[in-house]
């Protein structure tokens, strides 16, 4: 048994140790926040009284180093909804480019959320943040 111990070395015990990118996680090291740290969850609601589809759509900044995220915006195609949606919570401002909590910070663990109805569901992903 001592022999085989005698045998490892910093290399071999450290091979299988594997970093948190080869993980999936991202390093965060030295790093404020990316746009990978805000998740937009999308799900189906009751339909609108018309027929209508509706969605909730929650935007989440899931930052595990405390960071505050603002100017997020997100891919939206033509968006727009049959019913009503605050801009201060979530806006198109051209084709594809909608902005979220007009632009404010997102505080780490917070949300902004919103519901639409639409007669299909909008693909919307994160386009881009700026770290405050």
């Amino acid at each position: 048994m001592e022999d085989s111990l005698s045998n490892l070395t910093n290399d071999s015990v450290n091979s299988s140790y594997k970093t948190p990118r080869l993980l999936g996680i991202p390093e965060r090291i030295g790093q404020g926040c990316t746009k990978e740290d805000i998740v937009v969850n999308q799900s189906p609601e009751s339909p609108m009284p018309n027929g209508v589809p509706s969605y909730s759509v929650e935007i989440q900044n899931l930052c595990s180093t405390g960071c505050s995220i603002a100017q997020v915006h997100v891919t939206c195609g033509w968006f727009s909804s049959a019913v009503e949606i605050d801009p201060k919570l979530f806006k198109r401002l051209s084709y594809n480019d909608c902005l979220v909590n007009n632009g404010r910070p997102i505080k780490a663990g917070g949300s902004v959320s919103f519901v639409y109805a639409q007669t299909y569901k909008y693909p919307i992903a994160v386009s881009s943040v700026k770290c405050v």
